[in-house]
């Protein structure tokens, strides 16, 4: 018998669910979910503050990136 018989394994891995994070919409359900994550006490105020800071630095970032898009198309057909 080895020693380690009697200890019981580990808990399995705890996955995290990966959000989509690609538009503005998710973004912001994404947003709404911390919210209501922080409210319930299921995560703590001060860690749901700075994961909607990046999340609002991720929105911001989206909105800039879709402007560029829309104006290289614009440059594209000629129109300045």
């Amino acid at each position: 018998m080895n020693i380690d018989d009697n200890v019981p394994p580990p808990p399995p891995a705890k996955q995290s669910a990966r959000a989509r994070l690609g538009t503005a919409t998710e973004v912001s359900r994404e947003l709404a979910k911390l919210y209501r994550e922080a409210r319930s006490g299921k995560i703590d105020v001060a860690d749901a503050s700075r994961l909607a800071n990046m999340l609002s630095i991720l929105s911001r970032i989206l909105s800039d990136s879709e402007l560029e898009a829309r104006i290289e198309r614009l440059e594209q057909r000629g129109i300045h």
